[in-house]
């Protein structure tokens, strides 16, 4: 496992699923953070880089065996596993809340909360054709789930039932481009303009995230990350030490496709984000795909990109 931190040189772009068609919708909504099979893509990127390969190369996999291992074939998921991506910021690292932990709703924008989590309770207790039910209950009345925020990461394993949340706007916020639209041969289309909601980090605020394995990259370097040619700096950080968990249960710090595995054994999640993508190698888009945000729980680890708690 290798872990590195990236600053953008400047604002990122990671475009939504939504299409966009001329004279219908000029528009189009950023997701932050990336999800971890774009640092993927972008690490295959650089690698390809480093060591001076092409991208025919690449594609007719005349590389050498050992480092087509690492990378992967084009057609074909890479050799190496992203974790994350997380925040840090001012020097603590932040994870995704579990949605399976909550805190009274009169609570409301507190950024200093109580949290109850929820626990396996008997089936035998209540009429059920459910084999394994999850409780919580609060103090005040109504509770809400913390999942979709982020806390730091000393917080996920303390024993204090008292937590710091951040709301995602803690660590970035949008601005807004417009710019012209082109067509197929890179000409510009008159009349007609395309507006993007970029992402910038905040002041102190890095991107982290590991690497389950020794990729053939310097440990310092130019990473092009997203849409647009974006771009920043990546550097090698100090191991990450997660998994002080007991529960039994285990959260994803990054999106968990919705395989039928994923679905038997899901906990707690919020809201299902659909991607697709760009196959580069078939010049055409990626079937679109359903993910359980960061933060679900489940009973069982499915990847690398799970962490008990």
């Amino acid at each position: 496992m290798n872990w590195y931190s990236f600053k953008p040189a400047d604002t990122l772009f990671f475009r939504g699923a939504e299409p966009m068609k001329i004279g219908e919708n000029h528009t189009a909504t950023a997701h932050f953070p990336p999800p971890a099979r774009t640092l993927e893509g972008a690490l295959r990127t650089t690698i390809l880089k480093q060591n001076k390969i092409s991208i025919d190369q690449y594609y007719d996999n005349n590389i050498d065996d050992e480092l087509l291992d690492i990378i992967g074939p084009a057609d074909k998921q890479a050799g190496f596993s992203i974790i994350g991506p997380l925040f840090e910021r001012n020097e603590t690292i932040y994870v995704p809340a579990p949605y399976s932990w909550y805190f009274d709703k009169d609570d409301g924008k507190k950024e200093k909360v109580k949290i109850y989590k929820s626990r396996l309770i008997k089936t035998s207790l209540i009429k059920t054709s459910l084999e394994n039910i999850f409780w919580a209950k609060g103090e005040k009345g109504e509770l809400e789930t913390l999942g979709g925020k982020w806390i730091p990461l000393s917080d996920l394993y303390s024993q204090n039932n008292i937590i710091f949340r951040k709301e995602i706007n803690d660590f970035y916020h949008v601005e807004n481009r417009t710019g012209i639209a082109l067509d197929r041969n890179r000409s510009v289309r008159v009349h007609h303009l395309y507006s993007f909601s970029h992402a910038r980090l905040n002041k102190n605020v890095t991107l982290i995230f590991g690497v389950v394995k020794n990729l053939p990259i310097s440990d310092n370097g130019v990473l092009n990350l997203g849409a647009e040619q974006r771009f920043g700096l990546y550097s090698k950080i100090p191991d990450i030490d997660f998994n002080k968990g007991s529960s039994g249960l285990f959260m994803s710090i990054s999106q968990t496709a919705g395989t039928k595995q994923a679905n038997e054994a899901v906990v707690a999640t919020g809201k299902i984000q659909y991607q697709g993508g760009w196959d580069m190698k078939k010049g055409f888009h990626k079937s679109m795909t359903g993910f359980f945000p960061p933060g679900s729980v489940f009973n069982q680890k499915l990847n690398d990109n799970f962490i008990k708690i």
